[in-house]
């Protein structure tokens, strides 16, 4: 092709015709730009639908997380909400408070010392914002919505924190000092003889100002805990249907 094209040019020269000559060569100059430009779009196609399969993988990764981390969350509010039943049954200040008498040993140790700290994880977000792949999805709502995840994820953070910070200087202090700690330890180690054990009067106990108000601090901020974590799950719900609606269009 090339040679077919240098015969016409040295045809034209040899025969003084200029002018054509110069018609042709402007000729071969927009069709050599037209091919630059026709390769350079080909180019762009080849690497936006690149960019598009890797959005779609990326999409797919945070979806399959994200169903996860739901999962997570749904039992970690359950558990919240099991331990706020159990702190408000055995304060007695339930809509129809039920007296139990006596109230067993693992009731109370649940109530007294159980705490869920853990929190959904999120790897596939962390990992692709570290990899700086987040980059490829182009829709600008998923992104904000991730923003907004991580800062309803700090939230539940910081209560939580807080919760463990009481827990672990005032809360605890109660089945250091308050009561024979050995006959809760049967519920986790069963074959243990508490026969000889001194009995904890737990509703005697509870009739203590300072440990009833103790227990309400947990009760409050367990309830602080749950909203977050209903905000957090809200987020988590949202964003599935927004990357769900993404991949399906």
């Amino acid at each position: 092709m090339i040679n077919f094209f240098r015969k016409i040019r040295r045809g034209l020269l040899s025969e003084n015709k200029f002018s054509k000559y110069l018609v042709y060569a402007i000729g071969e100059i927009i069709l050599v730009v037209i091919g630059i430009l026709i390769a350079l779009q080909i180019n762009n196609w080849n690497e936006n639908r690149k960019d598009a399969i890797q959005e779609k993988v990326v999409l797919k990764n945070l979806l399959e997380n994200l169903h996860l981390a739901r999962s997570q969350s749904v039992s970690l509010i359950s558990k919240e909400d099991t331990l706020k039943r159990r702190l408000i049954r055995i304060l007695g200040i339930g809509s129809n408070p039920i007296k139990i008498a006596p109230i067993p040993d693992s009731i109370f140790k649940r109530a007294v010392w159980d705490l869920e700290s853990d929190k959904p994880t999120f790897n596939a977000y962390d990992n692709l914002k570290n990899t700086d792949k987040l980059s490829l999805i182009k829709n600008k709502s998923i992104s904000e919505k991730f923003t907004e995840l991580e800062f309803q994820l700090n939230k539940l953070n910081d209560i939580l924190e807080d919760r463990l910070s009481v827990h672990q200087i005032r809360i605890d202090d109660i089945l250091e000092k308050e009561i024979n700690f050995v006959p809760l330890v049967k519920s986790n180690v069963p074959e243990i003889n508490i026969e000889n054990e001194e009995e904890n009067d737990y509703n005697q106990l509870l009739t203590n100002g300072r440990i009833r108000n103790l227990l309400g601090m947990k009760l409050t901020f367990t309830q602080d805990v749950i909203d977050r974590r209903k905000d957090l799950d809200r987020e988590i719900n949202e964003l599935i249907m927004l990357l769900q609606h993404e991949l399906d269009h």
